[in-house]
């Protein structure tokens, strides 16, 4: 099971690392502004809105099909992919937007049903360990996506290193699918009608309507507010990152190898951590020590700006922010996945992942406009405060996380 969620997060992460990563330093090489390439990272905003069609992984008529449903959206995402070496050079940035665009819209609906999958799937014990399967291999697709494409593409040339990365996709969806046919038992609960009353979604009508009622209601509003609030300092500091490389003069080959290779393997090494980390502490302790793992993981990034970007300072400084980022990212989605009601769990997980996905876009666009008026150190230092937002709602997680989680009334009668 967790080879088979390693597999079809590590195809999402590619396009998410090749928008996140290569095109930043692509366009900060044509001369955009810190706020322009924010903007064009809006074109992930297909994460952000999901839920508005996640709903469709919770009836009962299409989860027997789910599976058959992710080969055939790997296979789009692959040829997507693969388009970008139709179009051309970076500087055709039209094209480029829309194909970035779409396979932003095909990798977050490939989610919606994934997440409610492991959600479904995943027992309370196995969950830190499943959302490190998840967050590793997303970060392995982003290796792929982001410094693999920025090294291949200076040793075989962009086209070569796209249609690699459409293949690289379709590779891990057959895997996964393979996996799942060959191990059935695996992977049963998706795959399978709702058996049972309690198990069974909710109407389509009004669900997007209830499940914003249930959510903004008094026991469960914290967790959707530590949804948005767990990692938006980490976004704001993130998001100066590669530009602040360029302008230090960094090669793209540097970026690539240090900052976003090493970067990303040290986030995997995190999400491992996360996991333990999980298990260890238990959910609430796990929860207040990533708030500040992430808070202090900024502070080097303070001092490599003001010291102009020096390679060794600078290398451990990425690799600090990644690796609490990923052990961040690992203990808040085990956190709202046990928030999570089963029932509606396409909808209700969706939802509160893509509060997090809202923050990365805000915090991208504070990030880069505060670098742009103030410069990286005082941005830096403002993300290192903001990553204490979440901890007020933290102090009674399990009593917030249960009243997110009980099952609507009518559901029990």
């Amino acid at each position: 099971m967790l080879a088979a969620l390693s597999l079809l997060y590590a195809a999402q992460g590619i396009p998410f690392g090749f928008a996140a990563e290569y095109l930043p330093v692509v366009l900060r090489e044509q001369g955009l502004s810190r706020t322009a390439i924010a903007a064009f990272g809006w074109l992930q905003l297909p994460w952000q809105v999901k839920f508005l069609w996640a709903s469709v992984g919770d009836h009962p008529s299409v989860r027997p099909h789910a599976g058959r449903a992710l080969l055939a959206l790997q296979f789009a995402l692959a040829a997507v992919m693969a388009s970008y070496a139709l179009v051309g050079a970076a500087h055709h940035l039209a094209p480029w937007a829309a194909l970035t665009l779409v396979a932003a819209l095909l990798a977050a609906t490939q989610d919606v049903f994934v997440d409610a999958f492991a959600v479904r799937a995943l027992s309370g014990d196995d969950r830190g360990w499943g959302n490190s399967a998840q967050i590793a291999g997303y970060r392995l697709g982003m290796i792929v996506g982001g410094g693999g494409m920025l090294a291949l593409s200076g040793a075989v040339g962009s086209r070569a290193s796209l249609v690699a990365c459409g293949a690289l996709i379709a590779l891990a969806g057959v895997g996964a699918f393979a996996f799942r046919t060959h191990n059935p038992s695996e992977l049963p609960a998706p795959y399978r009608a709702p058996s049972t009353a309690t198990d069974a979604p909710a109407p389509a009508r009004g669900a997007m309507r209830a499940m914003l009622t249930h959510l903004t209601a008094t026991a469960a509003r914290p967790v959707a507010l530590v949804a948005l609030t767990y990692k938006l300092g980490l976004h704001a500091a993130a998001a100066l990152i590669k530009p602040m490389l360029v302008d230090a003069g960094w090669s793209r080959e540097h970026i690539g190898a240090l900052a976003v290779s090493l970067g990303a393997a040290a986030a995997v090494m995190g999400s491992v951590a996360g996991g333990a980390l999980h298990r260890w502490a238990g959910e609430r302790r796990a929860l207040q020590l990533g708030v500040a793992l992430q808070g202090a993981a900024v502070l080097p990034l303070v001092a490599a700006a003001a010291m102009g970007c020096p390679k060794g300072l600078t290398t451990f400084a990425i690799g600090a922010e990644h690796f609490a980022s990923g052990a961040g990212t690992t203990v808040l989605f085990a956190a709202l996945m046990t928030a999570t009601q089963r029932s509606r769990a396409a909808l209700h997980y969706t939802v509160l992942t893509s509060l997090n996905a809202l923050a990365i876009g805000l915090g991208g666009v504070l990030g880069s406009v505060l670098g742009d008026l103030a410069g990286p150190v005082p941005t830096y230092s403002l993300a290192a405060v903001l990553c204490a937002l979440p901890l007020p709602w933290l102090a009674r997680w399990e009593s917030h996380a249960t009243a997110s989680a009980a099952e609507p009334e009518t559901q029990h009668g």
